[in-house]
């Protein structure tokens, strides 16, 4: 790689930057708001603090865009220092928002250095995935065109699949309608929803439901079994777990299954506060690229 590359991506990843094997990259903290307070994630402000207030205090969260401003000084920190920058960001489709500041920058300095978007249609663990494999391509490959073609072919592969314990943590950040919160609550299950990285819509679907957290672990692995199939491979290139919240048994038995898998990378993610907003407590999402 004889360009020099900066990769810029959010903090809902499922990742540690430790987990991240790239130096040059730039992450930027999503405001997350509990009770019209505004926080970001530090080694007390975590998804695990939050998880307790939303038990003990019942508060309501949100989270918010990336904050123009803040994309714009990193930018302009380092232009001169790197031939392209990439930015990795959230689905579009989940927030339009951040989709159009990120565009917005890449027009305000089209002169100044070349930027490429990456709409990852994913949030949380999918967004990691997509991620690694960005810079899987970046590491072998320094031509504009062939790093979004390539790039776009892992946005496409990339599944991810989540147990959400309480679809109201995702109605009240605005992810999905009432309606949805309201199925779950009401029928005491426990739903799977998904987001397709081949599915140009780019909304959560609904692919299972169980009565127990074991029940729906089995549906999920036929599920990535399934998509394998389709895909014809006979083994994942990564696969990303990430749990939010006491839900030990039901997460084990899920991380388990899991390892029966063929897979080049597997990962132990990091729950973090901006996918502890929409996802709340005994939550866990597994993300996959093939």
């Amino acid at each position: 790689m004889d360009k020099k590359i900066l990769i810029i991506t959010g903090d809902m990843i499922g990742l540690s930057k430790e987990q991240i094997d790239y130096p040059d990259i730039e992450i930027l903290k999503f405001p997350v708001i509990v009770n019209d307070k505004e926080y970001r994630e530090s080694n007390e402000y975590t998804a695990q603090w939050l998880n307790e207030k939303y038990l003990k205090e019942k508060v309501v969260a949100k989270s918010s865009s990336i904050v123009k401003g803040e994309l714009i000084e990193i930018v302009e920190k380092n232009k001169d220092k790197y031939d392209l920058i990439i930015h990795v960001f959230m689905s579009s489709v989940m927030s339009a928002a951040t989709f159009a500041i990120a565009k917005n920058v890449m027009e305000m300095y089209e002169n100044t250095i070349p930027i490429i978007n990456i709409d990852s249609r994913q949030v949380m663990a999918g967004i990691g995935n997509v991620l690694l494999g960005v810079i899987d391509v970046i590491k072998k490959n320094d031509n504009m065109d062939d790093i979004v073609k390539l790039s776009q072919e892992v946005v496409q592969n990339t599944f991810s699949y989540y147990v959400m314990a309480d679809l109201n943590y995702l109605y009240r950040g605005g992810r999905i309608g009432k309606a949805k919160a309201l199925m779950g609550s009401v029928l005491h299950i426990i739903p799977i929803i998904g987001l397709m990285g081949d599915d140009e819509e780019g909304q959560f679907v609904p692919l299972g439901k169980g009565r127990t957290f074991k029940q729906v672990n089995s549906q999920i692995i036929d599920l990535i079994k399934a998509k394998m199939a389709e895909k014809q491979v006979t083994s994942i290139k990564s696969l990303n777990i990430v749990g939010f919240g006491d839900n030990n048994d039901a997460f084990f038995d899920f991380e388990e299954k899991l390892k029966t898998i063929p897979c080049d990378d597997f990962i132990l993610g990091k729950a973090d506060l901006v996918g502890a907003v929409h996802c709340g407590p005994k939550s866990y999402t597994v993300a996959i690229t093939i």
